[in-house]
């Protein structure tokens, strides 16, 4: 079942005024099959959706098309409406005195088919040790917080748990994004 409801969600600090802002989007992905969800998850037992940035002359949509072929291996699929977005601000960690700036719009997909050509994943990635899983999303939830966040590696994980939550309210009331 569809739903038009589209979340918002907000996280982190207010953005101070008369400071560098270091702007940049990040496209990220819903596909579910059944009660799961395809995520990416790390050597250290994290979870994220699969996704990334958007580069100079992509739009949202071309750039996650890029993504999910690059990090899940999956080339036949319909990248369908919004179903929200989630905005971090913060405190850059490499450039003392500016503000890192993060908005990331969910997309739903469908998969048209189950083919996979092999991943491509960037050299963190692959240290890191991303790969695909399909998992609840209260699994991936449980498994997030056990895990302490790095502002290094894993700043992630509370925006990703703050749409995990969103989609089980939705599973909840009987829809699905």
């Amino acid at each position: 079942m569809k739903t038009t409801t589209k979340f918002e969600i907000t996280l982190g600090n207010s953005i101070p005024a008369n400071v560098k802002v270091i702007s940049r989007t990040g496209v990220r992905a819903i596909i579910w099959n059944g009660q799961n969800l395809l995520m990416m998850k790390s050597n250290r037992g994290d979870y994220k959706f699969p996704g990334g940035g958007v580069e100079a002359g992509e739009s949202d949509k071309q750039a996650l098309a890029r993504e999910l072929i690059e990090e899940t291996g999956y080339t036949d699929f319909v990248i369908r409406e919004l179903a929200g977005q989630a905005v971090q601000a913060h405190p850059d960690r490499i450039q003392k005195g500016a503000w890192y700036h993060l908005r990331s719009p969910y997309y739903n997909v469908h998969l048209n088919s189950w083919e996979q050509q092999p991943v491509k994943l960037t050299e963190k990635e692959i240290r890191e040790g991303f790969h695909r899983v399909w998992i609840t999303p209260e699994a991936a939830i449980e498994a997030n917080k056990a895990i302490p966040i790095d502002p290094f590696k894993n700043f992630y994980i509370e925006r990703e748990n703050s749409v995990l939550q969103e989609l089980v309210r939705w599973k909840q009331g009987g829809k699905t994004p």
